[in-house]
């Protein structure tokens, strides 16, 4: 249980070091895409779960779905923002 917890946090992290690095702001936008892409990686995983989808995954984590749903929730939050989409 918790290497699968570091490792979902560790690429929420990353997707949205990600995001930010190629959108640009301050901490406090990095924090929000911070907690945003660990929200959105958390509703992947849960999905993934329920969907019962044949995608491979590492252990118990839900890359593939997990990934999706933090770039959507991260786009999502972008547009709610107000800053535009490049």
């Amino acid at each position: 249980m918790l290497p699968s917890l570091i490792l979902s946090t560790l690429l929420s992290l990353l997707w949205a070091t990600l995001w930010f690095a190629w959108r640009g702001g301050g901490w406090r936008d990095w924090l929000i895409d911070a907690l945003v892409a660990l929200l959105g990686f958390g509703i992947g995983q849960m999905l993934g779960v329920a969907l019962g989808l044949p995608v491979p995954g590492i252990g118990g984590v839900r890359v593939v779905e997990g990934t999706l749903c933090a770039w959507l929730a991260l786009w999502i939050a972008q547009r709610l923002r107000g800053r535009p989409v490049k």
